[in-house]
Parts: C-alpha cells; structure tokens; sequence
C-alpha cells in the first residue's frame, strides 16, 4: 500500500505532550523496573504495520519490558494501567484525535509525522531489527535509503527528510525466515547503493514491493535489466506490480521512453501501474490526457487526489470504469 506524503504542515499549537520517542541509553533494570508499554498505531490500516512501533517493541523487550499494541485510536482509556504509552501519528488528520486520546495519560509519548516532521528515532533504534511478531509478518519491511532527489512541491519527504542519502542493508531488517519483502524508500532508484540491494534481492529470491513507486525520469537500462530479474509484486503480495508516477506533463517523454524500455527487458505492461496526481497544478483536460494516454500505452493509471481532493474522476479511474464507459459519460 503506497502512502502518498502530501505535504501538509502540522498546527502552531504547542503540543502539551512529550514529543519525542525514547533515546536508546540502556541502564540495567531490575524485575521491579520492568514496565508495561502500550503502543498505539493510530492510522492502522488492515493488513499494513507501523515500523517505528515495530522497532520500539524490539528495544522494549530487549530491556525487559512488556509490550501491548492497539490498532488505531479507541475512544476510551484501557482498563489496563501503563507505565508507558507511545502513539504513533502519520497522518496529519488523525492529530486532534490522537491528542484527545493521549491526554488520559500521565505517562504519554506522540511521534510520526503526522504529529511533528522533526521527530525520529533514536540511531540505535532507528538500526535495530524490527519486532515482526508485533503484526504477526511472515515479510520484512524496512528503508534501504532515505530522503529524496525530487523537491515535488506536494511532497512532505524534502522537508522531512532532506536529500537521498544511504540509510541501511537490506540485511539489517531482512528476517532470514521471510521470503518477503517490503521495500518503504521514496526513490529506490537514486540511492547510492541500488546495485547492492537488487543483487540481495535476486542472491535471496525475495518477493519485492517497492513500495513508495520508482523514478521512471531516472529509468535506464541497467537499473530496468537488473529489475526485471527481481519478483516485484504489489503490497499485499497476490498479484506482480510496478509502480511509477506521471504527475506533471514536462516529463512525458521520459514516461513514454520507460515504459518502452521496461518493455524492451521483459517486464509485463500488465503488471505496471502509474500514480497519477490530480487536484494540483494541473487542468481537467490534462488529467484526462494523463491517464487516457497511459491506458492507451497498455500500463494501469490510478489516480491520487491532492489533499484528497474529491473528483468522480478518482472513481472513473481506480474503480475501472475507465475500461467500459467514457469519460463524458461517466460525467453526467
């Protein structure tokens, strides 16, 4: 499941709470030190973890710690006390909610982007191999690199993140039992260490989402070769997929000339979908051109409404409708 980073900028309000997840000093605990911990994935979504919560379990346990996960924001305190609960927010419109829930603890801590862009975890955190148990994964999820070439003015990742830069090997987060794997990078492609990771995957046999999509404007044909010896699938795992972006038209020949590279190394066009933003900076007309042209060309558009903008044209698009009535059509 691709989580698009709109860039929209949390509220001036001063949290009241702490908002920073723990540092990683490791003191010696005794049995009357050992905690309970809730962690809280606000923005749960079926079948999709939280990997920041996932890493956390890991520490917690590593010191002793007991730890308890609620999926999504309930609407009341557990009956359970906590020494401890760390709540993670990604998306922006889950903030006030989150906030109302955190205020009925003494003991609380928010992180996520959602909450605050600056917020990360501590290194020996950020490095450690995820609690997969936490979600009952039978894949390993993680970031090869971090940060991005683009600077896309609908994108939180350049503020949050800054420029690509190399963040771990596949094997740091790569639980040697899952033949499956989730890759989070926002350009898989423009990281300095590309070539090690795909041979990992082929070396490995992994079943590969790319999860954030890659860079047809920075497709060539060594990275598109070396792809096509790789089992990309989509995020649940059930079906091949390849994901690209056409969100501006400057760029259109440079997706006309991937996919025909792609093409040209044995990657099925039917197992290639493009994300096509609208509600932006484009036009009607431009959009309907996007995605009638990338339906023509013989690969998926699937619209992403900025700001999750409402247009029928989202429904026309992702529900297929496209394929059996035209657009005009549709319209009335």
């Amino acid at each position: 499941m691709t989580e698009w980073n709109f860039n929209i900028s949390p509220s001036e309000e001063a949290p009241k709470f702490q908002s920073n997840f723990p540092c990683s000093v490791r003191e010696p605990i005794s049995e009357g030190d050992m905690m309970e911990v809730l962690l809280v994935d606000a923005d749960s979504k079926k079948g999709f973890p939280n990997l920041a919560l996932m890493k956390l379990s890991t520490w917690y346990k590593q010191q002793g710690h007991t730890i308890d996960l609620i999926k999504g924001i309930p609407t009341t305190k557990p009956l359970e006390q906590y020494d401890k609960v760390l709540i993670s927010c990604i998306f922006y419109q889950n903030r006030e909610q989150v906030l109302d829930y955190a205020s009925q603890f003494d003991n609380v801590q928010i992180g996520g982007s959602g909450f605050d862009y600056n917020i990360v975890l501590d290194q020996d955190i950020e490095h450690i191999m995820p609690d997969y148990s936490l979600y009952n994964l039978d894949y390993s999820i993680g970031f090869t690199s971090r940060g991005c070439i683009r600077n896309c003015g609908f994108c939180v990742v350049p503020e949050k993140e800054g420029f690509i830069r190399d963040n771990a090997p596949i094997s740091e987060f790569h639980y040697p039992e899952h033949k499956k794997i989730i890759l989070l990078d926002n350009n898989f492609q423009a990281s300095p260490k590309w070539r090690e990771n795909i041979e990992y995957l082929i070396e490995h046999d992994l079943k590969v989402n790319f999860n954030q999509g890659l860079d047809i404007r920075i497709l060539d044909y060594d990275f598109a070769s070396q792809l096509a010896q790789t089992k990309y699938y989509n995020w649940t795992f059930k079906r091949k997929g390849l994901h690209f972006a056409f969100d501006d038209l400057r760029y259109e020949k440079q997706v006309w000339t991937g996919i025909d590279l792609l093409e040209n190394v044995g990657v099925n066009l039917k197992d290639v979908l493009f994300y096509v933003l609208i509600g932006y900076n484009t036009t009607e007309e431009e959009d309907l051109y996007r995605i009638n042209s990338l339906y023509e060309r013989g690969v998926r558009p699937y619209v992403m409404p900025y700001n999750q903008c409402k247009s029928k044209l989202t429904r026309w698009v992702n529900r297929l409708y496209y394929q059996f009535i035209p657009w005009s059509e549709y319209n009335k």
